[in-house]
């Protein structure tokens, strides 16, 4: 599979596999302050994810999430698989993540490709109907 190949290209595949815990951002929001404290509707989610590494200490990552990935449905308490880095355990993988905004980057990009194609189409078309 592609996303394996990817992986042992990375090096993802020697890191450790763990179950991480996602947490909203919210307690971080209350310790930033009021501006910080009310986050507006958006189609993408911040969301945190805590694990434990080889020594047991406490690890934390950020992630986002557009509407459309199923990671941005997860609730608070929730776990998701995750690989870390044995030496650099704040640095982790998440593959649905990853999968997730790869998916969203070729939808987009199809989609400007074929408005892209729509538009130098009709400008060649009106462009042809006159005689120069």
């Amino acid at each position: 599979m592609l996303i394996e190949l990817w992986e042992r290209l990375r090096g993802y595949d020697k890191w450790i596999e763990t179950q991480a815990k996602v947490d909203s951002a919210s307690e971080i929001r209350k310790a930033l302050g009021k501006r910080f404290q009310e986050s507006p509707e958006s189609r993408v989610s911040g969301r945190l994810l805590i694990w434990k590494d080889q020594y047991n200490r406490t690890q934390c990552g950020g992630f986002l999430a557009h509407d459309i990935s199923p990671l941005y449905q997860l609730l608070d308490g929730e776990t998701i698989a995750i690989r870390y880095d044995p030496a650099k355990p704040d640095r982790y993988y998440c593959r649905a993540n990853w999968i997730s905004w790869a998916a969203f980057i070729a939808k987009t990009a199809l989609a400007l490709t074929v408005a892209g194609g729509f538009i130098v189409w009709r400008v060649w078309t009106i462009l042809k109907g006159r005689a120069f």
